[in-house]
């Protein structure tokens, strides 16, 4: 038998209170960027999430080492066949490349689209590319000019004046033929040489964001591009 001392009334009794378990919750380091990509999940393969998702998570990406990055890989790898399954049906013949860097990490992704008797390179000649800019989570595609070439022989000055008076040319030319793209200058997000020289060297764009891009939009978008393109380049001789 347990024995209590009796309790005057109008007493009261302290209720226990029991320590509560609270669990600390670290912050991500990505910022949330990464979201909808772990180590087990699986990389888009469509073009539009494929580039979306690239213009999401890049940022976070850059801080980790370039060398043996899957996500490099993926972006170099499987987003240039993405953009090749999408050239091989038309009927003129495309080099596709997509790049994130080379030996290190980019300022702005790109994939891009070249006509081989007219160019092979980013650095010089007329292409159609998409842009990726990170910084404000934007996909930009460009009828566009070569900046490299034109930045190392003539100067960041000279260089930018040099490829606004091309951009402008084709401009005026493709304006002929009518279409529905943006004729104003782009921004792609970063204040690197190369990406300024990108910005003058735009002739015609779309842009969208990241959160919203369809893959109908960029396969129209794209397909009207493509073909500008070759109206103005003309068949391979």
């Amino acid at each position: 038998m347990v024995h209590r001392r009796p309790v005057p009334p109008r007493t009261e009794i302290q209720a226990v209170r029991t320590r509560a378990i609270v669990r600390r919750l670290r912050p991500r380091r990505d910022g949330g960027r990464a979201s909808g990509l772990t180590a087990t999940s699986e990389y888009p393969t469509g073009l539009a999430a494929a580039l979306s998702l690239t213009a999401r998570r890049f940022t976070y990406e850059r801080q980790r080492p370039f060398a043996g990055s899957p996500f490099a890989r993926f972006f170099r790898e499987d987003v240039a066949r993405m953009g090749r399954d999408l050239a091989g049906q038309r009927p003129e013949n495309l080099m596709v490349r997509a790049s994130v860097g080379t030996q290190g990490w980019a300022s702005v992704p790109w994939l891009a689209f070249f006509a081989p008797h007219v160019t092979r390179s980013m650095r010089h000649g007329l292409y159609v590319v998409i842009f990726i800019n990170a910084h404000d989570e934007h996909i930009t595609l460009s009828l566009q000019h070569g900046a490299g070439a034109a930045l190392t022989q003539l100067g960041p000055e000279q260089g930018h004046l040099h490829l606004r008076h091309m951009a402008g040319a084709t401009r005026k030319m493709a304006n002929k033929s009518g279409h529905d793209f943006s004729n104003d200058p782009i921004t792609l997000g970063s204040k690197s040489a190369l990406p300024a020289g990108y910005e003058a060297g735009c002739a015609l764009s779309r842009t969208w964001d990241a959160a919203t891009i369809s893959p109908s939009a960029l396969q129209a978008d794209l397909t009207a591009m493509l073909d500008i393109y070759h109206q103005l380049t003309g068949p391979l001789p």
